[in-house]
């Protein structure tokens, strides 16, 4: 899914209409604005949004969540529910109908354990 571009264009093209005919001032706030994004794809105002509220805010984030501002709990939740999920280790053995799995290893059932 491809972001909206409108929170980037308006801070790119903000300056302009702010600094009128210097186009000075304009190449430095784009630069600034340009590089803030690449480096950690949130704009200057998102980063002066965290400072103000102690939270995470990102207009990227807001595009894809509907949520500028996200606390450290929220983050924490996210981040432990895209986590993939470690598969326990299975331990089957044979039996006279289909085989009896485990999760902890039979001990002394070696020679039935199904490979």
């Amino acid at each position: 899914m491809r972001p909206n571009a409108a929170p980037i264009l308006l801070a790119l093209c903000g300056p302009l209409v702010l600094s009128g005919c210097d186009g000075t001032v304009f190449l430095a706030t784009s630069a600034v604005t340009a590089a803030s994004f690449a480096t950690t794809e949130k704009l200057p105002t998102d980063h002066i949004a965290s400072w103000v509220t102690g939270e995470d805010c990102s207009s990227l984030e807001m595009e894809r969540t509907g949520k500028f501002c996200r606390t450290e709990a929220e983050i924490a939740a996210d981040e432990l529910a895209n986590q993939p999920e470690v598969a326990m280790p299975v331990f089957c053995y044979r039996t006279l109908g289909e085989a009896d799995c485990y999760t902890d290893p039979e001990p002394g059932q070696d020679e039935r354990l199904v490979r």
